[in-house]
């Protein structure tokens, strides 16, 4: 093996001093920027508060169509589900065997009423003949008594006649109520009414449409209270309710008190309350469940994104970000939404900066980079009637 060269030994003697210096240097730190996030401050005004209930759905008028005279169906004149209108043709039952009921009774009131004239003329001719006595008396107070029996009997025929064309007009069948009708309970042909009053269909009025629901007695106590001290305080105008279907987010439909029951159920400590809603477009239906919200009164709270609210194990919180830019967690209790904003009960100040956006980014004990959110044109509320008091 040969010895390595003179130049290759002065090479490495060479480069190794500036290898060494070159591994003893530390590198370059990466800076990190402070992620940025969007802040507001806390918003302080009047919301009012609310009571809510779960409520179900009613029909203000549900009428059950029946045959009423018997005989074979003979015509439909409704689509099932349409809107008919009081006195709108539904049904006809055949009505040939009630037209010669009529043709019978009317032939029969005329007959009496022949027989009727007839004995009024012979009272009249004994009449004379009494005054002649050319008759006796009885025989006089006999054909007056004929006359009065024929009258009855005119009487008696007027009655079957009314009876005959009501039965006639019975052949017809038609919606007491508007509303919106059901399906057709049985077929053209079939025989009805003829062992009982057959359903045919059921006529549904809707709009308006009543909600029922429960109101407790913690809940009734305060109101009872608040107008016996302020006989004022009762309402001179309609009492908002506003409802909620299963499927739909807040309370976008709004009616107004319209009945409470006289007395408090003993047994479950409530009492029946009733809200009537406008139901043009046909939306709700009776038997639906419905969220029920009844503002009770006004207050001064504190409000926030509802987007910036936060949960763990150790409940609700919100990221906010001190004076010098440091993330900090604050604990809060939170009570009914308001639009798109919470109610804060405990934890906040109006002069906190709470993140709404960049959350993720953000961690506690962390500096970030916030920006203020722009502000947004306030959403116009619902306005509270002035019988709800300010707390």
């Amino acid at each position: 093996m040969k010895a390595p060269s003179k130049a290759i030994i002065m090479l490495l003697s060479f480069c190794i001093p500036f290898l060494v210096c070159a591994c003893g240097k530390e590198p370059p730190k990466r800076v990190v920027r402070p992620p940025d996030v969007t802040i507001v401050q806390p918003v302080q005004r009047e919301v009012p508060r609310y009571l809510e209930y779960t409520g179900t759905t009613a029909a203000v008028q549900t009428v059950d169509i029946r045959a009423r005279v018997p005989g074979f169906l003979q015509k439909m004149y409704f689509e099932p589900r349409a809107k008919v209108k009081v006195g709108d043709l539904l049904f006809l039952i055949d009505p040939r065997q009630y037209e010669a009921s009529v043709k019978q009774a009317k032939g029969k009131l005329d007959a009496q009423k022949a027989s009727s004239k007839l004995a009024q003329t012979e009272l009249q001719i004994s009449q004379q003949l009494e005054s002649k006595e050319a008759i006796s008396a009885l025989k006089l107070e006999k054909k007056a008594a004929e006359r009065d029996v024929a009258q009855a009997d005119v009487e008696l025929a007027e009655a079957a006649l009314d009876s005959a064309k009501l039965d006639l007009e019975w052949t017809q069948v038609t919606s007491p109520i508007k509303g919106r009708v059901s399906r057709n309970k049985v077929d053209i042909g079939n025989l009805v009414g003829a062992t009982e009053k057959t359903l045919l269909t059921t006529v549904v009025d809707d709009d308006p449409i009543y909600v029922y629901f429960n109101l407790s007695e913690l809940d009734l106590l305060p109101l009872l209270r608040r107008i016996a001290e302020d006989p004022s305080s009762k309402p001179s105008v309609k009492i908002p309710v506003y409802l909620g279907l299963a499927d739909e987010t807040g309370y976008p439909h709004e009616g107004h008190f319209d009945f409470a029951e006289t007395t408090v159920d003993s047994s479950t400590g409530t009492i029946q309350v009733r809200g009537i809603f406008s139901n043009a477009d046909g939306l709700l239906m009776a038997g639906m469940f419905a969220r029920v919200r009844v503002p009770v009164e006004t207050r001064q709270a504190l409000l926030i994104p509802d987007i910036a609210v936060q949960f763990d194990q150790g409940g609700k919180y919100v990221l906010a970000v001190d004076d010098n830019d440091v993330v900090q967690q604050k604990r809060i209790e939170t009570a009914e939404q308001v639009e798109e904003m919470r109610v804060v009960i405990k934890g906040l100040t109006p002069k906190d900066r709470v993140i709404t956006t960049g959350a993720l980014r953000a961690r506690p004990g962390s500096k970030v980079n916030a920006t203020a959110a722009p502000a947004e044109p306030r959403k116009s509320e619902r306005t509270v009637p002035s019988q709800i008091q300010k707390k």
